[in-house]
């Protein structure tokens, strides 16, 4: 078993100065950091603050339910289509030049919404470049972590950017609660510009400019072909709850799609300079990590979608309350993150993954249990056990995927990172919103063929759960019968998706527990830089302890041949 020595700084600096890490840019690594993860913060407000505002946002603009869905998934389909081109130009022009560009694209836009904005196209449309600026910002942030830190702390400063990327979800939500109390969701806009110039100034006095010192041309063809791929499945898949998976629109969107990721995966595997070297995926470790990130977010998005309105519809929070009632949900993977490190040196990546997923499973089928007259309890007891099951995911993940890549293909590899995070999202948000759409639509329809609204008034109860309590509250007391019919729809949709992500889960959960490597050679630990500081080893390197351990690189090994 490997035992790291413990690392003074001067050897801290002799390996940073070995992974030709400047002086000056060492000696500021952690308030580099500090600013990194401000940055960062910039782009999860963009979804944890609007959550919230979803119920305001179908009140003031009358937007259904897919209008909310679409509210939220065009940030995340633009953001995802676009993080590997955007990461590929960033390791080329340099990855500081690029996140003072899409911070500041980032700000206009948010400042356009927050100023114009006064129906939900526009709302869509101003998201989607919320969605572009943050694409040049997000994998910046990872890959600079990745460039800045020797491979003996990066773990360490891995672990704080994840524990932040959670933190913000509770900060972007207490915030949007209070603003919610007194000011309208419009306030919510003029928030994410306001962090978002202030970030841009935090990058361009103390982040450094790094970039790939061979300079290697972008992949532009690649990225063209994984924006195709990306967009055309995630909209078919949006789309298919609602009109079919048989219809016309989705079969062409899918099909898209497929042709898209085709070509993506024939052009990289050609391409002399890939924007995504597809032989990382034969590398188990980094395959089975990117799907454990991509379903770790998949059940985070679709449940934070799904709870907001519950909190606020269902529950009857108001916005504030609601903000409060996330906290206690955040909080273990607050205080979890920094120790998974630890956890993963003990046990390895494969039995701390693997758990991690099963308690996401669990969680989801709870969820699925829930009654409409649910309480706060039963909440924190089924969201508690996804968010553990998170924080025993993602940081082994990452960093798995991280030491797989080169180091200056950084940027590459955060991509890679960040694309799973953002593509499990977008799918989380997709697949499982829209079921719940459709769920409650479908119920709804019955409902309302029942009664004597005006065709008007029909229209607006079936097409999202905020439209439903609005006209049953506009009919005093006979709308009691109403509203509940309503909150019994929409937590029937939400069952039938928490059952699906519970078996997606599951699945993963096993790939995980088969696929993730209990050790590699010696010289296989060597060369793919996954220990620093002198170790002690007995015959194989355990892998996940080492990566896990935050060890890395340049190292001198000693032990029995």
């Amino acid at each position: 078993m490997a035992k790291p020595v413990t690392t003074s700084v001067t050897v801290l600096q002799a390996q940073a100065e070995a992974e030709g890490i400047a002086p000056d840019v060492f000696r500021r690594r952690w308030t580099i950091l500090a600013v990194l993860c401000t940055t960062l913060l910039t782009v999860v407000l963009a979804n944890s603050s609007l959550n919230l505002a979803l119920p305001s946002l179908a009140r003031d603009l009358g937007a259904s339910q897919l209008d909310l869905t679409w509210i939220v998934e065009a940030f995340t389909l633009v953001f995802a289509s676009l993080l590997m081109v955007a990461a590929g130009i960033s390791d080329r022009y340099g990855r500081a030049k690029l996140m003072i560009i899409g911070l500041a694209i980032y700000a206009i836009a948010a400042a356009y919404a927050a100023a114009f904005a006064g129906s939900p196209a526009e709302v869509i449309g101003t998201r989607a470049v919320m969605g572009l600026g943050a694409a040049l910002v997000m994998p910046n942030t990872l890959s600079t972590v990745n460039v800045v830190f020797p491979k003996s702390e990066r773990t360490k400063a891995i672990a704080i950017w994840s524990a932040i990327s959670s933190a913000g979800m509770i900060l972007g939500s207490i915030a949007s609660g209070f603003l919610l109390e007194s000011f309208s969701w419009h306030s919510l806009f003029i928030l994410s510009a306001v962090v978002a110039v202030a970030s841009l100034v935090g990058v361009a006095l103390i982040v450094p400019n790094s970039r790939d010192e061979n300079r290697n041309p972008v992949d532009w063809w690649g990225g063209l072909f994984v924006t195709i791929a990306l967009t055309g499945i995630v909209f078919g898949i949006m789309e298919s709850p609602l009109k079919g998976l048989g219809s016309t629109e989705v079969l062409i969107a899918l099909g898209i799609g497929a042709a898209g990721l085709l070509a993506f995966i024939v052009w990289e595997l050609r391409a002399p300079f890939p924007l995504l070297d597809l032989r990382l995926f034969k590398n188990p470790s980094f395959a089975v990590s990117a799907l454990a990130v991509t379903l770790a977010f998949f059940a985070m998005m679709a449940a934070f979608f799904g709870n907001s309105q519950i909190f606020q519809l269902v529950l009857g929070y108001e916005p504030l309350t609601a903000a409060y009632a996330f906290i206690p949900i955040m909080l273990p993977m607050l205080i979890l993150t920094p120790f998974v490190p630890n956890i993963v040196a003990r046990l390895g990546a494969r039995w701390t993954v693997t758990p991690g997923l099963i308690l996401v499973a669990l969680g989801f089928a709870w969820m699925s249990q829930w009654p409409t007259d649910l309480t706060y309890a039963e909440v924190l007891g089924a969201m508690g056990l996804l968010i553990v099951g998170m924080s025993l995911t993602m940081t082994p993940a990452t960093a798995m995927m991280m030491s797989s890549v080169p180091k200056n293909r950084s940027g590459m590899g955060s991509a890679m990172s960040n694309t799973t995070r953002q593509v499990g999202g977008a799918l989380g948000v997709a697949i499982l919103g829209s079921m719940i759409s459709a769920g409650y639509q479908t119920r709804m329809s019955d409902v309302v063929a029942g009664t004597e609204l005006p065709a008007r008034a029909a229209d607006a109860a079936q097409s999202s759960l905020a439209g439903g309590l609005q006209v049953a509250d506009s009919l005093g007391d006979q709308g009691a019968a109403l509203a509940e019919a309503a909150k019994d729809a929409y937590m029937l949709g939400n069952s039938t998706a928490m059952w699906v992500g519970a078996g997606i889960a599951l699945a993963a959960a096993f790939i995980a527990v088969f696929g993730i490597p209990k050790r590699v050679p010696r010289a296989a630990a060597v060369e793919a830089g996954l220990a620093d500081s002198i170790v002690v080893v007995d015959d194989p390197v355990d892998e996940s302890a080492v990566v896990g351990a935050g060890l890395g690189g340049h190292q001198r090994l000693a032990g029995r041949e």
